[in-house]
């Protein structure tokens, strides 16, 4: 439900002076905040560059201001306790705006004056590179007085006031930005909301913010990346890889809080750790930072401590994601590489088969076309030459064969040394396997002979029933068995060097749409007499 649904016009007039009132607090802290963090950060640094090498009294003055810098945020966070003042059924601005100016004024002229004092001596006491720190920690002094008399001006334009005109009081829209926060999240919202050293990026719209805290991490040994705004901060962030993302909430043109939403809401950027540091403290912030998916939540003034600790964890966190994404890829190269060894290992109807079923079924094919091709004189010609020339002879030979058997549509079912085998027909059909067999084995004839190892090959062919499967677990291998596969066998070894034999049976299938001539009766052992007939060429359509 929305807020104010179902209430009284009162109810909901006082719900939004709540608000109000909220908003203009939110405000008040985070502009006196920011150069109170400036103040106390760069006094640490200075301290700490000082310490061990600078004179006493500038070390000594040093400390005085760092020790007023923290007085004042005490005050500051006292005075403006949100706890305290919302107990209170109104918002006297006036005594406010008194009391800021009575128990901040004294602290902040002690920082202006010692700092003022140092910048004096400063050049004889050898401390020249303290000077733009110095300069920097004055000009912050002087900004937190001049934000003191604003808000004495503002408390005297409400003073008698029971609520708090939005469009009177200075940074309204930043104000708005704070009331739109703290109000509990719509149903639109919530949808979007469920939504060691590193490269860091700040974005904060102050320079002074910026500076301090890309200095301080600097220290701690990380890479930083400043963006003045949230756009700026999306294009660093879709050019360059970042570790984790400190982010300011009150900015202008687009806030903290629509940032991490578009963080969070691209699926290249949702796992980079992000964490807001602002000074808006309020619950409700915090709640719904963590809520879109911000990993924390640190107010300014920053703890350097705290912040190192904070910033540790989201880096080893984003380790743990990169580790693990890294792992997740190497298993996914690791599978394609497995499934790639596959295919080659195995027909492709064959791997889906497997991948689907963990089985291969064996089964019968009715006819098939079975094709050897077999070196001549391969294993004299092997005892004259050395291994690396042969093996490198032998795998362009097969190279060429498997590119023919693709061309004509046969599958390549094994090499046995010199010897390649094949089918057609027997997972592809095709129109006439034993014409598409004997193409091949043409230019298998044709190809042997362009080649430097100056081959000679015998091709032979036959056809007919065959029993398909695959053996073995530790390396597969998917083989064809029957009688048709022997005969082939038989028919090859029984040919002419140099030209492609088949089978009378073969030759009844291609007789029309080849050249050739029979060869005789050749005594085949274990089959007896059989007419083998060679293959010259094919028809002229």
């Amino acid at each position: 439900m929305e807020p104010g649904a179902g209430r009284e016009p009162g109810d909901a007039e006082a719900l939004d002076t709540r608000r109000a009132k909220t908003a203009f607090l939110a405000h008040v802290r985070h502009e006196l905040r920011t150069p109170l963090n400036a103040i106390i950060g760069y006094s640490e640094m200075l301290l700490e560059d000082a310490r061990g090498g600078g004179p006493e009294s500038f070390v000594g003055d040093l400390r005085k201001i760092h020790q007023a810098g923290r007085r004042a945020l005490a005050l500051v966070n006292d005075i403006l306790d949100a706890s305290k003042i919302e107990a209170k059924t109104e918002l006297d601005l006036e005594a406010l705006g008194a009391e800021i100016r009575h128990g901040l004024r004294t602290p902040l002229n002690a920082v202006i004056g010692y700092c003022e004092l140092l910048l004096e001596d400063a050049k004889s006491l050898g401390q020249e590179a303290a000077v733009p720190d110095l300069g920097r920690i004055c000009a912050a002094g002087k900004r937190f007085l001049a934000l003191i008399e604003d808000i004495i001006q503002i408390s005297q334009v409400e003073a008698g006031r029971s609520d708090l005109d939005l469009e009177a009081v200075a940074a309204s829209s930043m104000i708005r930005d704070v009331v739109t926060a703290m109000r509990p999240p719509s149903a639109e919202d919530a949808g979007a909301a469920a939504g060691g050293e590193g490269c860091l990026l700040v974005v904060d719209d102050n320079e002074t913010n910026r500076d301090l805290l890309s200095r301080s991490l600097r220290r701690q040994g990380h890479t930083v990346i400043a963006a003045e705004g949230g756009r700026q901060a999306l294009e660093l962030l879709a050019l360059e890889k970042f570790d984790v993302v400190l982010l300011d909430i009150m900015m202008p043109e687009m806030n903290g809080f629509q940032v991490l939403e578009r963080l969070k809401a691209d699926p290249d950027l949702r796992h980079v750790p992000v964490i807001m540091i602002s000074a808006l403290d309020e619950l409700d912030s915090v709640v719904r930072c963590i809520e879109m998916g911000a990993e924390d939540y640190l107010p300014k003034p920053f703890n350097p401590v705290l912040l190192k600790a904070r910033i540790n964890a989201c880096l080893e966190k984003k380790r743990f994601h990169d580790r693990e994404v890294m792992y997740l890829h190497r298993i996914e190269a690791e599978k394609r590489r497995a499934d790639e060894l596959l295919h080659v290992i195995l027909p492709d109807q064959i791997v889906e088969e497997l991948k689907t079923t963990n089985a291969v079924k064996p089964r019968r094919f009715a006819h098939v076309a079975v094709l050897f091709c077999d070196i001549v004189g391969f294993t004299p010609y092997c005892e004259k030459r050395q291994p690396e020339e042969v093996v490198a002879y032998l795998q362009e030979l097969v190279d060429a064969y498997e590119e023919l058997a693709l061309r004509y549509e046969l599958q390549k079912i094994k090499t046995i040394g010199d010897a390649f085998m094949a089918t057609a027909g027997l997972l592809k059909p095709v129109p006439n396997p034993v014409l598409s067999a004997v193409q091949c084995g043409l230019e298998m004839v044709a190809v042997v002979r362009r080649m430097p190892a100056q081959w000679n090959v015998r091709v032979g062919i036959h056809a007919g029933p065959v029993m398909a499967g695959v053996v073995g677990h530790r390396q597969y291998l998917f083989d064809v068995f029957g009688d048709t596969v022997n005969t082939a066998a038989r028919v090859e070894s029984h040919g002419v060097p140099g030209a492609v034999a088949v089978s009378a049976a073969a030759w009844q299938t291609i007789a029309e749409r080849c050249r050739g001539e029979s060869l005789g009766m050749v005594n085949v052992k274990g089959k007896g007499d059989m007419e083998i007939f060679r293959v010259d060429g094919l028809r002229d359509a």
